[in-house]
């Protein structure tokens, strides 16, 4: 989640993936930090569901801390509260960046 933080992580695994997320993300203190900070060893990682319980022993048998976002599906980038587009639109926002905005 280095660069962009978690949203653009999450964004960016849609794109490359070429599938949409639904999620929710439960913010405490301010939603830019907790949404575009580019805090130290956060990771996102996709696991089939039937892998999820797998994922979660290992993270308690290593003592790491895991949050359950959402899951993958669909056409659209979804976060409760916070936004719901089209992939198409999140991957040309990303493709085109500042720049497309600016002519």
């Amino acid at each position: 989640c280095s660069d962009g933080g978690l949203l653009i992580s999450l964004a960016e695994s849609c794109i490359l993936g070429n599938i949409g997320f639904k999620g929710k993300v439960d913010v405490n203190g301010r939603w830019d930090s907790a949404l575009f900070g580019e805090i130290q060893s956060r990771i996102v990682v996709s696991v089939p569901p039937n892998q999820l319980k797998n994922l979660r022993k290992l993270a308690e048998e290593t003592n790491v801390p895991i949050i359950e976002l959402g899951i993958v599906s669909g056409d659209r980038m979804t976060l409760d509260g916070v936004l719901d587009i089209p992939l198409t639109e999140v991957s040309q926002a990303w493709k085109g960046g500042l720049a497309g905005h600016l002519q």
